[in-house]
């Protein structure tokens, strides 16, 4: 088999192998654990890996060797950017419900991939069952492909390819920004369930595909002598995507306890709605009633509470109690619960406990459960940071 080992096709090669190895990972982890986000993880990486190789066998050779090696460039599907975004959007669904499975419904989100693979497909079986031996047309592609090599290859196809990425890159920024508010709304503890990497990892996708675009209307419309060598440089941009997205993506799995249910738009629930009416005009007694048990039970205390398990105690639902938080008291539910918890810790300063005790054990006994959310908090409902606290408020030190 050739291959140039030369400065471009080797520099790529370390992204190819990673983005595969990660793929072929995920998919046995996904399939062993029948856990879907790591599966769509697994194509994503798949999927970028295969557009890697598109450059760096192209620089090691192949599109020179006139023979089967040549034609495997010009009949491999390598532009795939159209498979792209209905994964994005996917992956992103399953990772934040955990209950996600694909309905019918979702089927036609990949009617246009489907119909761009046929197209190769056909373009190959065509070409290679009633046109061989390919007519011989440029040195540079010496009989190595048949009239309908370049089908899939007209900016019609490209344009149709990039809007559609466009389209499901921005509903996957609206339902990622939809689920932050879905979590303050409904859990407590909010630090494993951030997927803070998710909005980063989307921001990078999309100005790799608009890089690649800029190249493709270059290409296209503007008379100029295309570099290879400058646009390697995209591909090595993409490398780096897929190293971001193997690394980050592959430890922040799913390892919390938490059940995710979002949806990017929830149906409105009639009974629901109905109960609302009517208990409405009862919002102070709801108030009371809470406040009561809050201070009483003490539920923010546990650590992984979340908006079903505190609507369980007033005896609701999770829909009218969240309504309770926000029109009664002017938060949402993660707010609402970790200014209980800043208060708490703030008790136990105030009582010297700090003398006998680390300040993030103090934290963890009134429920917090990582450090970061611990400081983000109190600095949020105290106006300081805890140790500024400390020295402000008491004679002792943490």
């Amino acid at each position: 088999m050739p291959f140039d080992f030369n400065l471009y096709s080797g520099l790529l090669i370390p992204f190819f192998v990673q983005g595969l190895l990660f793929a072929i990972i995920l998919f046995v982890i996904g399939k062993k654990e029948d856990r879907l986000s790591d599966t769509l993880l697994g194509w994503l990486l798949l999927l970028n890996a295969i557009k890697i190789a598109f450059w760096m066998l192209g620089f090691a050779g192949w599109y020179d060797t006139h023979d089967g090696y040549s034609s495997f460039m010009f009949y491999f599907p390598f532009n795939n950017v159209v498979w792209m975004g209905a994964l994005l959007y996917f992956y992103l669904l399953s990772l934040t419900n955990t209950e996600f499975t694909f309905q019918k419904k979702h089927y036609k989100h990949f009617i246009l991939p489907v119909l761009f693979l046929l197209m190769v497909v056909v373009k190959f079986i065509i070409d290679f069952a009633f046109n061989r031996p390919f007519p011989v047309e440029e040195v540079t592609q010496y009989g190595t492909k048949g009239p309908l090599a370049d089908l899939d290859k007209n900016i019609w196809i490209d344009m149709i390819s990039y809007s559609s990425f466009f389209y499901y890159l921005f509903i996957s920024i609206k339902a990622y920004r939809s689920y932050q508010v879905y979590i303050k709304q409904n859990f407590s503890s909010t630090e494993e369930i951030r997927f803070d990497w998710i909005r980063n990892l989307l921001y990078a996708i999309a100005t790799g595909v608009i890089v690649f675009f800029i190249f493709s209307l270059i290409q296209r419309f503007i008379e100029i002598r295309r570099s290879y060598v400058f646009e390697w440089y995209a591909y090595v941009a993409l490398g780096v995507v897929i190293y971001y997205l193997s690394i980050a993506g592959y430890f922040a799995r799913p390892g919390h306890r938490q059940q995710l249910l979002f949806v990017p738009v929830q149906e409105d629930e009639p009974q629901d709605i109905e109960v609302e009416k009517e208990k409405l005009p009862e919002l102070e007694a709801w108030k009371e009633k809470l406040t009561g048990i809050m201070q009483d039970q003490k539920p923010y205390l546990e650590p992984d509470l979340n908006l079903t398990q505190l609507a369980k105690q007033l005896n609701t639902n999770p829909s009218f109690l969240s309504k309770i938080i926000n029109e009664g008291f002017g938060q949402n539910f993660n707010d609402y619960i970790n200014e209980y918890r800043v208060k708490a810790v703030i008790e136990k300063l105030k009582a010297g406990e700090q003398k006998t005790q680390t300040l993030l054990g103090i934290a963890y006994d009134c429920g917090f459960n990582s450090k970061a959310t611990f400081n983000r908090a109190f600095k949020k409902f105290s106006g300081t940071n805890p140790k500024e606290w400390l020295e402000k408020n008491t004679s002792s030190s943490v």
